[in-house]
């Protein structure tokens, strides 16, 4: 009797099938619900913590809707959406009635977190309430490495919402007023020069490509100014366009005074129509696009 003992095929797929069955199984486990702060990640002192779980304790009681903070090192590899349901559905957060729980989820290691609201506040604190939160009023706490001021900031401002207080988004608000300041900024630093720039070869270019331009950018101007400025200055600096740049140009081309400017300063026509052939030759490259995809899924998600 031989002392080589083979394995036959049959075992061998059945312990790989049990593999594959068992792989599930490994994925990050739920911890156990200890409290309404569950500081996994040790972002938190034993005073912070303490003070979260009191405001949330009364926010409970006032409501009955039941918000729990959750702090881990790392999905370790887990989606952040699946694993923060599952946590949700796992702790059956919120009255069995009223489905009216929320999980704040902080994972450290992936510099990720999301508000997963249940089915009975997502008119209270929907998407967009939840992405304002987390983008405005959470994330620059983070990134600025303040982890409990930023958790304490969603916590109250989850908690003002569902409690109905109109100012619990104010911060929020603030800040959003502060990056679209900045927005307008970075904007007008781009757009500004190279609407300039092509309202100059419009103006400047003979033939036919300096009106062609000219129509082209009409809603360039009825948009973009009215955008990084006001209102009140896009539409007057779009009326100036409508009407004062066809009667420059004509001005131009066409009197004898246009005539003796340009042909004092024939440098203008040269680099307008150089810019005209460049831009041209540019706009037949060819450009990307979308490819007509689709999207859905709910919550909101963010990074820091």
């Amino acid at each position: 009797m031989s002392g080589d003992v083979r394995c036959p095929g049959p075992v061998l797929r059945f312990l790989a099938a049990t593999v594959l069955a068992v792989g599930p199984a490994v994925a990050l486990e739920v911890p156990y619900l200890t409290g309404r702060v569950n500081d996994h990640a040790g972002l938190l002192s034993g005073e912070q913590r303490e003070s979260l779980e009191n405001l949330l304790a009364e926010l409970e009681k006032n409501t009955t809707a039941q918000v729990v903070v959750l702090t881990i090192p790392s999905l370790e590899g887990e989606d952040l959406e699946e694993y923060s349901l599952r946590v949700a559905d796992t702790w059956k957060l919120g009255q069995g009635q009223k489905d009216n729980g929320v999980l704040f989820l902080i994972s450290t290691g992936d510099r990720a977190m999301r508000l997963e609201v249940g089915y009975g506040l997502e008119s209270v604190l929907p998407d967009a309430t939840c992405r304002r939160i987390l983008d405005r009023l959470v994330r620059p706490r983070f990134r600025a490495g303040d982890f409990p001021g930023g958790i304490e900031a969603g916590v109250r401002a989850v908690a003002g919402v569902i409690g109905g207080d109109e100012g619990a988004l104010a911060g929020a608000d603030a800040e959003g007023e502060r990056l679209g300041i900045m927005g307008r900024l970075v904007a007008s630093l781009v757009i500004v020069p190279v609407l300039g720039i092509f309202s100059f070869t419009a103006l400047f270019a003979p033939g036919f490509g300096g009106w062609f331009l000219y129509l082209f950018l009409i809603p360039f101007w009825a948009v973009f100014p009215s955008i990084v400025l006001t209102p009140y200055v896009g539409l007057p600096l779009l009326a100036v366009w409508l009407i004062g740049f066809p009667i420059l140009k004509i001005w131009l081309g066409s009197t004898p005074a246009g005539k003796a400017f340009l042909k004092a300063r024939p440098g203008l026509a040269r680099v307008a129509s150089s810019v005209a052939r460049s831009g041209g030759r540019s706009g037949r490259s060819g450009g990307f696009s979308g490819g007509g995809g689709s999207f859905g899924g709910g919550g909101a998600s963010s990074r820091w």
